[in-house]
């Protein structure tokens, strides 16, 4: 029985990543077409597509609690959240600067670092209750999608100047992040790269259930609270996406692409992704996750965004640090904070 369930719980985590890899085809190509920016697909395209997963397993637990299928599977979607978020802020921007510095420019930092922390307050806010009711759920999709048309303006407007090399030098802009992106993939009709985006939601939903039910079976098996599964064992499995994504867009010299989707991906989490479960039906927040993993969260990302603003690169040491961060934070979850 055991063996089963891990073994589905690795074929939600494989097929979530193919699910979540049709839809980005489906949109890069579609973003090829409208010559939409690197800068813009990582903000928008490419961080909400690499968090489909996480918005999969918090649509689809919002469901089960709601039919009855799995009345405690609060603890896993919103551990899954908590955990998402702390994997790819320490785990994968440090896997990622390991394997090369990564440079971010001051302009990315002074939108997008303020919104991670004002995500995380709204998060916390709406959690100090312990419930996340669907009124407030509500306000996270609407604040998410301000925040959206917030990001597309600025960056249009941007886009529109005509930046002068003495900005550029100032600010160490990544020039090609302005670029208009064009995708890896072969261009086909716009109907079939619409099939294509919707096959794979399908595909995300089907496998979120099964991850979803996985988790809660070796959480059961192993008398392991389900915050714990869903931080440290369904949070590392739904941010693989962005580890994919993220390692190919640095291969391929897209920095913009790279950073903007940690970025991006993390408030998409905490706020979109939290809100399409919430907005089904109320999610409780485990005590321990209140009063441990949100302060960690935190404290994560100020070591991370003062580590990305200090000379405006991520170097491999403090990839290392970070990774560390994430190793230190697991040992103590698994040995002391579970309840």
């Amino acid at each position: 029985m055991v063996l089963l369930s891990v073994l589905f719980l690795i074929l939600g985590f494989i097929v979530l990543y193919f699910g979540a890899k049709c839809v980005i085809i489906g949109l890069e190509n579609i973003a090829d077409r409208l010559h939409i920016s690197h800068i813009m697909v990582g903000l928008t395209i490419l961080s909400i597509g690499t968090s489909l997963p996480e918005i999969s397993v918090s649509i689809m637990g919002g469901l089960d609690k709601i039919l009855g299928i799995d009345p405690n599977i609060d603890g896993i979607v919103i551990g899954n959240k908590v955990g998402s978020f702390l994997t790819q802020i320490t785990l994968i921007i440090g896997i990622l600067a390991v394997s090369q510095p990564i440079f971010v420019s001051k302009w990315e930092l002074r939108r997008e670092g303020p919104m991670l922390f004002i995500s995380l307050l709204i998060f916390l806010f709406f959690a100090l209750d312990r419930v996340f009711t669907q009124f407030e759920a509500l306000l996270m999709i609407i604040i998410y999608f301000i925040y959206l048309s917030l990001v597309i303006w600025s960056e249009r407007r941007l886009t529109k100047s005509k930046l002068e090399l003495t900005y550029i030098e100032k600010e160490r802009l990544d020039t090609v992040s302005f670029e208009p992106i064009e995708s890896p993939h072969k261009i086909s009709s716009t109907s079939k790269d619409i099939g294509i985006f919707l096959i794979g939601l399908l595909i995300l939903l089907f496998a979120a259930e099964i991850t979803l039910l996985s988790a809660h079976d070796l959480s059961k098996e192993f008398h392991i609270p389900e915050n714990v599964v869903g931080i440290i064992i369904v949070g590392f499995g739904t941010s693989l996406p962005e580890l994919v994504a993220d390692l190919t867009a640095i291969r391929r010299g897209s920095y913009g692409i790279a950073v903007g989707d940690i970025l991006g991906s993390n408030i998409c989490d905490i706020l979109l992704a939290t809100g399409s479960g919430a907005i089904i039906i109320n999610f409780n927040v485990p005590r321990i996750i209140l009063v441990f993993d949100i302060p960690v969260l935190f404290l994560a990302l100020f070591i991370a965004l003062y580590f990305l603003w200090s000379e405006k690169t991520l170097k491999r040491w403090e990839g290392i640090l970070l990774i560390s961060f994430y190793g230190v934070y697991t040992i103590l979850k698994l040995s002391i904070f579970q309840i």
